[in-house]
């Protein structure tokens, strides 16, 4: 089953810590929770967005920081957790689902300064922890930014489109620009790139920006006879807009031979220029942290 909405684990989270043991390690926690839904491997593999840690320990993470701010759990020593007599109170009158506005509302009250905090930044959401909202808003962000740049990419010049492709290529490191781009005469390159600082090995460019329809087979034949052409067998074909399932399998058929061609449509373009720096700029920088508990266990 998939892993469960965050305030799903609340309950089960202390009645594990009612048991037996009289205290809990967080990873004696995760298990239970794996447990407790019967978890199947894949589920359990599943990261969250920002890929730091997998959805279920991170749920079950937040969910303990929550119970004891909430004054239902407290920690008897690093790393551990037990439930207090307010969390067997509370877990006695909560037979079912623990409604999160009375996690909120517990927690609010124990808070010295809650002006200071916004009620709505205590707890996750019912559906997310804050880890996964700020990584879902991350990737939300460069999605609209990837189509902010990929209509700026379709309003310029077909020549200037591929300047943009070559230099792009030749941040990723693909070495220096092995020539100009944009002459007659091209036959089906536009730009050529050094992979190695000698230039013993080149890659050929072919960038078509196109503001609708699809790249399909020909065009990749006829690249793939530009390089035939040249004594070439690496060629990267960028578009700006996408690729058709019969150009995609040619390009799979050729590649399987002596030539290997590279498929990159715009929102792929889009997003490797924004990880590249190509055509962007930084406007704000968010360092988030995590504890490092190895630190703390060689004091």
């Amino acid at each position: 089953m998939p892993v469960p909405k965050a305030i799903e684990f609340y309950r089960p989270i202390l009645a594990l810590a009612d048991g037996e043991s009289a205290s809990l390690s967080r990873k004696d926690v995760v298990e239970g929770i794996i447990s407790f839904f019967s978890l199947e491997e894949a589920d359990c593999a599943e990261l969250v967005p920002s890929g730091g840690t997998t959805r279920v320990e991170n749920r079950a993470y937040w969910a303990i920081s929550h119970l004891r701010k909430a004054g239902l759990l407290q920690y008897p020593e690093r790393g551990r957790v037990e439930i207090t007599q307010s969390g067997r109170d509370f877990l006695e009158s909560h037979p079912n689902a623990v409604p999160m506005s009375e996690i909120r509302s517990l927690i609010a009250s124990k808070e010295e300064h809650p002006e200071h905090t916004p009620l709505e930044d205590l707890a996750p959401s019912e559906d997310s922890t804050p880890d996964e909202q700020m990584g879902k808003s991350f990737l939300d962000h460069q999605d609209r930014l990837a189509d902010e740049i990929l209509d700026n990419m379709k309003a310029v010049s077909p020549q200037s489109f591929e300047r943009l492709v070559t230099r792009l290529l030749s941040t990723m490191g693909y070495g220096e620009i092995g020539r100009e781009i944009g002459h007659s005469g091209d036959q089906g390159i536009d730009g050529i790139l050094n992979q190695d600082i000698l230039g013993l090995e080149k890659v050929y460019v072919q960038a078509k920006r196109h503001t609708t329809g699809q790249i399909g087979e020909p065009d990749i034949r006829t690249f793939s006879g530009s390089l035939v052409a040249r004594g070439a067998t690496k060629g990267v074909f960028i578009t700006t807009s996408a690729f058709s399932p019969t150009a995609k399998q040619a390009a799979r058929d050729i590649s399987m031979g002596n030539q290997f061609i590279r498929l990159i449509d715009g929102n792929e373009l889009a997003r490797l220029m924004s990880i590249h720096g190509v055509g962007v700029v930084t406007e704000i920088v968010y360092e988030v942290k995590k504890l490092d508990a190895n630190y703390f266990a060689e004091l």
